[in-house]
């Protein structure tokens, strides 16, 4: 008993030492912020660096000493622990953790997590099966998020996202557009220095040489791998897979000489960097490997195995080492050493039924030779039962394709036949076209110099009519242009009149009846009057700005607009008015619903609307902006309180518009006119007695 003991203390003491080494000393710094931002940057090294088992040790102690409400670290040290348990095993632990990161990331509303919990998520969505709805949906938002950032930065991973999900999807046309375009934002970031580092692109111009290379179609593979090599500074994995790739690449051309000098390359790269050089090692020894097994030299595929092997068995991770095996198989098949090709080939059969179609075909049939080749002729047939439909399906696509590529190119040669018809044609006519000039050439010598009267006459009359309708256009210019002044300062006038008044009436208030107030209402006063003031500068400042872009031409800029940005802005504008009759808002408009409209336009349609219904409505009331939807339609709701204002009524004022008015109705008739520019409808509803709603219909 007192041994057992003795030993769960050592045992307990151990652990203790080990937990106390995997966590750093964070005396050094005085707040948790400090803290966390240090454990942030020793996971990014722990990630790096594939230390997958520290960095859930890590990511836990972070978890364990965030407050409940700290969104933004919540989701930080779940997308460690969620990428931790992606690499190191464990996919139903990973989309926990990434699916609890996403969700701390919109409740800290921050962008940038966001964006990363998605990515993650629609990798691992695509890749496992049953989250078809889950992967299209993420995808979808990842696109809207692509439309409506500003971020170049941000556009280059997002793009990078949406091409691995093209890559999975085996759309390779997509997934080339996005890795261009990512290849061209990060270049041009580089080029301008917003970006110092300039390795930062060399994993797309990477994954665009592979996939050329892939697509058999080596001599683009060549060229983008030799791009990312002038990109490469010092990053050995960067440079351990450029050698790999240009191996590949000139294997795929048959140039085994040329394969070999980045062969060699990579080789002694390996013997220095074991940990970046040797998987890479093992890859070109396979793809030596298949090469000669495809021009019939096992003997040589062999050598290249014997290498293979002595390295993987160290330095291969399971999905390298099932490729290992499964080539070893095939070639001690090709040398018809089919006792140890047996063993091997059924060792790879789960791996190759997940890598790829048409090498599982191949498989079977080498299972079903190995086994009639033993002897084992019930095997045997067990094998070319499964591998028979398999190759069947297989030649069907291949077939289906084949007669696509013919109907293609009889199509075209069919087309290239109707062209040299029309080009038959077309001499034809050419000739007798030459005939038929000549015929009448004496005729219009005849007529020449009546048609030189002629033609000089009619210039003279055409040079005349232009002059006429430059004269109108210019006339009709001036005129629309003092309308549009004419507008502008009318829009300047009414949207600011009030506002300067209110603040008018407070500081003459101050000024007559300083006894009146108490210090705190001053000061209460003070702060109202200074806010609203700064509220109106710089409305002020976005009207003036605004009316220089449509000194020349009254036009709506259609752009999306955040609606709760405006509607709070139109009210900070008019807090005095609000004040001095002691009327509440409630702003019900939801944050980051986004219209597609003229930003000052609509600001100037609010503004008029909510200070109508200030008018209208009686002291110590309220006024309600809410956004509604309904069907296909939303709107943005002003309700007042007061005399009810109806459709009819509005309709009047603005069969009043072309009558001398003044300035009565001024207001809703803007309103008319910009709401008219921008496809927005005004309406006013009365759901009550004495209650009036304005509606603002997008």
């Amino acid at each position: 008993m007192g041994k057992t003991l003795l030993l769960a203390m050592l045992l307990l003491t151990f652990a203790q030492n080990i937990y106390a080494q995997q966590i750093p000393d964070l005396s050094k710094y005085k707040t948790a912020h400090q803290k966390l931002e240090a454990l942030a940057y020793l996971c990014d090294t722990l990630n790096n660096q594939e230390d997958y088992a520290r960095e859930k040790v890590v990511s836990r102690y972070a978890l364990s000493m965030i407050p409940a409400n700290d969104y933004y670290y919540l989701s930080l040290f779940n997308f460690n622990l969620g990428v931790a348990y992606e690499y190191d095993g464990g996919d139903d632990s990973s989309l926990y953790f990434h699916e609890k990161s996403l969700d701390f990331a919109r409740k800290a509303k921050s962008p940038r997590r966001i964006k990363e919990a998605l990515g993650r998520l629609l990798y691992i969505y695509t890749n496992t099966g049953g989250y078809t709805a889950q992967s299209k949906a993420t995808f979808k938002e990842i696109l809207g998020i692509v439309d409506t950032t500003r971020s170049e930065r941000e556009k280059v991973g997002l793009y990078v996202t949406i091409a691995n999900y093209y890559s999975i999807q085996g759309q390779y046309e997509n997934q080339i557009k996005y890795l261009l375009a990512s290849i061209e934002v990060t270049k041009k970031l580089i080029a301008t220095g917003k970006i110092k580092d300039r390795e930062l692109v060399v994993a797309d111009i990477m994954n665009l040489a592979e996939l050329y290379i892939s697509l058999n179609q080596p001599d683009k593979g060549i060229s983008y791998s030799l791009e990312a090599r002038g990109y490469i500074v010092t990053n050995k994995t960067f440079l351990s897979h450029h050698y790999k790739d240009m191996t590949d690449a000139y294997l795929s051309m048959s140039k085994p000489e040329k394969a070999r000098v980045y062969y060699d390359s990579l080789t002694n790269m390996a013997k220095n960097d074991y940990a970046r050089g040797y998987g890479n090692k093992i890859s070109v020894d396979l793809s030596f490997a298949d090469f000669y097994l495809q021009h019939n030299k096992p003997d040589s595929a062999q050598i290249y195995m014997t290498q293979a092997n002595q390295l993987a068995s160290k330095w291969a991770g399971t999905n390298l080492m099932s490729q290992v095996t499964y080539m070893s198989g095939e070639v001690f098949m090709a040398q018809k050493q089919y006792e140890k090709a047996l063993p091997l080939l059924k060792a790879s059969e789960t791996f190759c039924e997940g890598w790829d179609r048409q090498i599982y075909v191949s498989l079977l049939q080498s299972l079903a030779r190995c086994y009639a080749a033993t002897g084992k002729w019930q095997q045997a047939y067990e094998y070319y039962e499964k591998y028979a439909p398999l190759r069947d399906s297989l030649y069907v696509e291949a077939s289906k394709k084949s007669i696509a590529d013919a109907e293609a190119l009889y199509q075209n040669k069919e087309k290239q036949a109707q062209i040299e018809i029309k080009n038959l044609q077309i001499d034809e006519a050419k000739k007798q076209r030459l005939w038929l000039i000549s015929g009448v050439s004496f005729l219009a010598i005849s007529l020449a110099l009546l048609a030189i009267i002629y033609r000089n006459k009619r210039k003279n009359a055409e040079i005349l009519d232009a002059k006429n309708q430059e004269m109108a256009q210019l006339i009709h210019e001036l005129e629309e242009a003092n309308r549009t002044k004419a507008k502008l300062f009318s829009i300047i006038s009414h949207d600011l009149r009030s506002p300067i008044n209110q603040v008018y009436q407070f500081l003459k208030l101050q000024q007559l009846n300083p006894q009146l107030l108490s210090e705190a209402q001053k000061a209460e006063l003070n702060e109202k009057i200074q806010t609203a003031t700064g509220s109106l500068l710089e409305t002020m400042e976005d009207l003036l700005l605004w009316s220089k872009t449509q000194i020349n031409q009254f036009k709506a800029d259609i752009q999306p607009v955040e609606v709760a940005r405006v509607t709070e802005q139109c009210i900070k504008l008019l807090q005095l008015n609000l004040v001095a009759k002691q009327i509440s808002i409630i702003h019900d408009v939801p944050a980051n619903v986004v219209v597609e409209t003229d930003p000052y336009y609509l600001q100037a349609i609010v503004r008029n609307l909510l200070q109508n219904a200030i008018k209208a409505s009686s002291e110590q009331s309220q006024i309600r902006l809410e956004l509604t939807e309904k069907a296909d339609q939303r709107a943005l709701a002003i309700e007042n309180p007061g005399p009810a204002f109806s459709q009819e009524a509005y309709e009047n004022i603005l069969a009043q518009k072309d009558s001398n008015q003044g300035m009565n109705g001024l207001g809703l008739r803007l309103v008319d006119e910009l709401s008219e520019k921008t496809g927005l409808k005004i309406r006013f509803e009365n759901p009550a007695k004495d209650v009036t709603r304005a509606l603002v219909i997008f």
